[in-house]
C-alpha cells in the first residue's frame, strides 16, 4: 500500500459539554500569564495578540472580543476538528490479494484539552483462512493510558449499542460498525499521540493521530520580539504581550521596580489587590504601575481598587438613587446640604416646625420637615399635652397595695 497522501475533509463533530459558572473561565490569574496557558483553562478560551489592544486580559472567551477590544486578525482561537484521508479505502476493496475489512485506516485529530471527538469505523467479519471461526468481535489498541488521551468504545452490536471493546455472537461476512470517544483530559509535553487501532483476528491496523493544541505558534523563539520598543526596550513581546526584564513591571515595562519600593513584578500587582488573593483591581480595571485605572467603559465603578459600585445606593420613594437628593459614594448616599437620613430624602427645614418662634414649642425635634413630639405631647407642633387622670391611676395603685401616698405617682 503506498504511503497515504492526507487530503483532509471534514467529519462531524461532537462535543464535551462543559458547565460554565457566572465567572468568566478564561479570564484567571493563570489564564493570563500567556497564550499557551490561556487556551488551557478552557476549550472556549481565545487570545488576543494585537500589541495595541487595552483589553484589560487577553485571555478571554471568543465571543467577547469585538473589533474595538482587538484586531480580529491577531484572534488566537484554535479549533478542535477531525479530518480523514480520501484515499482510506472502504471495507470489501481489495488491496493487492488482500480484501479490506477496516475502516478508515488513517485519522487525524486536533484537540483541545476537554474536548471530545467521535471517531466512526466499520469492520468486516471475516476468518482467516486455515482458522477456527471467531464469533466474537474485540477491538484492540496500543497503550493511550499516559498520553493524556481517553478512549472509550461504542458497538453496534446485533442491533444493540453496547459500551466496551468485544461484540459476541458474531457471522461471517457481518458488517460492524462500532465508534471510538477520544477526550484529551490534559496537555502533556510529548508532543503529537499516535494511537494504533485493530480487531483481533485482523492482521492490518489504523491509525489515530491526535495534535494536542496546548501551545501558541507566536510563543515560539523565532516569533517573539527582542527588547520591544513596545515594551520600552526592557522586556520581550511575546503573542503581543510584554513579559519584562527583572527590575520592570507593568503591561508595557514601564515602571521601574525600584522607584515604587518593590522587588519584582507580582508585588508590584499586589498593590492594585484589595486584599491578598483578590482579583486585580476587582476584575474591574488595570493595574499600572501599582495602581488602579477601573475600566471607563462602566460609569458606576470606581475606589482605590474599583471596589465601589456607586449605582448600589439605597433609592428613595421616587425611584431615584439618593432620591435625586446627593451623589452615591461607594454605596453609601452623601446627601446634599438640608437633607439627610440614608437616602437623602429628609429635607431638613426646621422652618416647618417653628410656632410662635419655638421649635416644636420646646416638645420635640424636628424631623424632615415634621414635628417628632416627646412622650405625652401631640400635635402638629407638639403644643397639646395628653394629661392622665391621675386619681383613677392611684385609686387602681392603692387596691393593689402598689402604693401609699400620691407622692410616689
Amino acid at each position: 500500500m503506498k504511503p497515504l497522501r492526507i487530503v483532509l475533509h471534514w467529519l462531524s463533530i461532537s462535543f464535551v459539554i462543559f458547565i460554565v459558572s457566572a465567572d468568566n473561565p478564561c479570564d484567571s490569574e493563570e489564564g493570563r500569564l500567556s497564550c499557551g496557558q490561556c487556551i488551557k483553562q478552557n476549550p472556549n478560551c481565545a487570545w488576543c495578540s494585537d500589541p495595541h489592544s487595552t483589553v484589560g486580559s487577553r485571555c478571554q472567551q471568543r465571543s467577547f472580543f469585538t473589533d474595538a477590544t482587538c484586531n480580529a486578525n491577531y484572534i488566537y482561537a484554535p479549533v478542535t476538528e477531525m479530518k480523514i484521508s480520501p484515499q482510506t479505502l472502504p471495507i470489501e476493496s481489495r488491496q493487492g490479494d488482500k480484501i479490506i475489512q477496516l475502516e478508515p485506516q488513517q485519522v487525524v485529530l486536533r484537540m483541545k484539552a476537554g474536548e471530545t471527538l467521535t471517531v466512526p469505523f466499520k469492520y468486516l467479519h471475516k476468518s482467516m483462512p486455515g482458522r477456527p471461526p471467531l464469533t466474537d468481535f474485540q477491538i484492540q489498541t496500543s497503550a493511550w493510558e499516559k498520553t493524556g488521551a481517553q478512549l472509550e468504545f461504542m458497538i453496534n452490536c446485533n442491533g444493540a449499542e453496547i459500551k466496551g471493546n468485544k461484540c459476541s455472537g458474531i457471522s461471517e461476512g457481518q458488517v460492524i460498525e462500532w465508534k471510538i470517544k477520544v477526550t484529551l483530559n490534559q496537555c502533556m509535553n510529548s508532543g503529537d499521540i499516535a494511537i494504533s487501532i485493530g480487531v483481533i483476528g485482523y492482521q492490518s491496523v489504523s491509525a489515530i493521530f491526535i495534535t494536542p493544541l496546548c501551545g501558541c505558534d507566536c510563543e515560539k523563539l523565532q516569533r517573539q520580539e527582542k527588547n520591544s520598543v513596545l515594551c520600552h526596550q526592557h522586556g520581550n513581546l511575546i503573542c503581543g504581550q510584554c513579559v519584562c526584564d527583572a527590575t520592570r513591571g507593568g503591561s508595557k515595562c514601564e515602571c521601574p521596580l525600584a522607584s515604587y519600593g518593590v522587588k519584582t513584578a507580582a508585588e508590584l500587582e499586589d498593590k492594585c489587590r484589595e486584599q491578598p488573593g483578590a482579583q486585580v483591581c476587582n476584575g474591574k480595571g488595570v493595574c499600572r504601575c501599582g495602581q488602579c485605572e477601573c475600566d471607563r467603559k462602566i460609569a458606576t465603578v470606581g475606589g482605590k481598587f474599583c471596589q465601589c459600585d456607586h449605582d448600589s445606593c439605597p433609592r428613595g420613594a421616587n425611584g431615584k438613587l439618593c432620591s435625586g437628593n446627593g451623589v452615591c459614594d461607594c454605596g453609601t448616599c452623601k446627601c446634599e446640604d438640608g437633607y439627610s437620613k440614608e437616602d437623602c430624602s429628609c429635607k431638613s427645614d426646621d422652618a416647618q416646625c417653628i410656632e410662635s418662634g419655638m421649635l416644636c414649642n420646646n416638645h420635640g425635634k424636628c424631623e424632615c420637615g415634621k414635628c417628632v413630639c416627646h412622650e405625652t405631647y401631640s400635635g402638629r407642633y407638639c403644643g397639646s399635652e395628653e394629661k392622665v387622670n391621675r386619681g383613677i391611676i392611684i385609686g387602681c395603685l392603692k387596691m393593689n397595695h402598689k402604693v401609699k401616698s400620691i407622692n410616689e405617682i
